[in-house]
């Protein structure tokens, strides 16, 4: 197994442990929303502006392998793929519901969320773009990751949440799509998953017996 996908899936472990109900890891913006946009469906995505390639949430895996080429590697039982550039797709019934890169030390810089977020951003500038309504965790007084989930609201528009309980009352996540990151000791992002909230929350190999 390569250091990327290890990385990946003690990446999604944390991700499972993490207590997103637990208010004091909360930190809370004062806005509703940035003052530079509202969330919209684009936000899903990833992005080489230099090769004009962009892959999103809803994609079919034959429109990813077109831009991206064939896999190069693939994780059992997990229905992951890996690419070039240390992209990694998750499909579900052919559908991608998951979008990871990590530590492209070797090829950074190349993709980026639309907000111009990626490999080797700061924790300043993801708070810059996305604001502070998350679920962060830190270590040594340095945070360590912080998750965004966005909830879709009726008019087709995002807005972050922080709290889960309203939805497992309405019993409902196919609304949510979550953000979440990685941050190295230098406080540089190593690690970026867009996805669905089942695949972030609930991947395959949580089930296998």
């Amino acid at each position: 197994m390569s250091k990327g996908i290890l990385y990946f899936v003690l990446f999604i472990t944390l991700l499972n442990n993490t207590d997103t109900g637990v208010s004091n890891k909360i930190s809370v913006d004062s806005n509703h929303s940035l003052a530079s946009g509202v969330f919209t469906e684009s936000e899903f995505q990833i992005q080489n502006k230099t090769k004009d390639v962009t892959v999103k949430i809803g994609d079919t895996r034959e429109e990813v392998e077109r831009k991206l080429g064939n896999y190069v590697d693939y994780i059992p039982h997990t229905n992951v793929y890996e690419y070039r550039n240390h992209v990694s797709i998750h499909y579900k019934t052919g559908i991608v519901d998951g979008i990871m890169i990590y530590d492209t030390a070797m090829n950074p810089r190349k993709f980026k969320t639309p907000r111009g977020i990626g490999y080797g951003s700061t924790y300043q500038d993801v708070i810059h773009q996305y604001g502070r309504k998350a679920f962060m965790e830190s270590k040594k007084g340095k945070v360590s990751s912080i998750t965004y989930a966005f909830e879709k609201n009726k008019q087709g528009q995002y807005n972050t949440i922080t709290s889960f309980d309203h939805l497992i009352l309405e019993g409902g996540y196919e609304n949510v799509k979550i953000l979440s990151m990685a941050f190295d000791q230098k406080g540089r992002l190593s690690f970026m998953m867009i996805a669905d909230h089942e695949f972030a929350y609930q991947p395959e190999w949580n089930h296998i017996q």
